[in-house]
């Protein structure tokens, strides 16, 4: 639903929306003591061309123009799919652990929109509400 560092610049926190799992609802998961980063874009090139005018970083204003083609960042939101994969023996998780004489880990995340990698010492999960009002919209369960 959402993600973007602490206040304090230490933290990486994502706004999760599950309506499949055990306890359907929203979580904050942080991951603490971030210390690299690398975000790129999942969308391919023809998507950025075909996106590009700023109706479409806004919902209204995509839907004013006509709901042209392309792809909707004013959605504001990205489908956390594939989603999160912790990644075991990463050679930026091994080499931070050894400056800093503590554990790190890395795990990447695939949304629609990005992927992303991150090298972190901790994860918090906390369920924060039980709405899923957003994904539920989008996501039909299997039988």
């Amino acid at each position: 639903m959402s993600h973007g560092f602490a206040e304090h610049g230490r933290d990486y926190r994502f706004i999760l929306e599950d309506c499949l799992g055990t306890s359907p609802g929203t979580y904050r998961l942080t991951l603490t003591h971030v210390v690299a980063m690398e975000y790129r874009t999942a969308l391919p090139v023809s998507a950025w061309s075909e996106a590009w005018s700023d109706d479409f970083i806004d919902y209204d204003r995509w839907e004013a123009a006509g709901e042209p083609n392309g792809y909707v960042f004013g959605a504001n939101w990205s489908n956390a799919y594939p989603g999160f994969v912790a990644l075991a023996d990463h050679a930026g998780a091994a080499e931070w652990a050894l400056k800093l004489g503590r554990p790190m880990y890395a795990a990447s995340l695939h949304t629609d929109l990005f992927k992303m990698t991150l090298v972190f010492h901790d994860a918090l999960l906390v369920k924060v509400s039980d709405d899923t009002s957003t994904i539920s919209k989008v996501t039909m369960p299997l039988a």
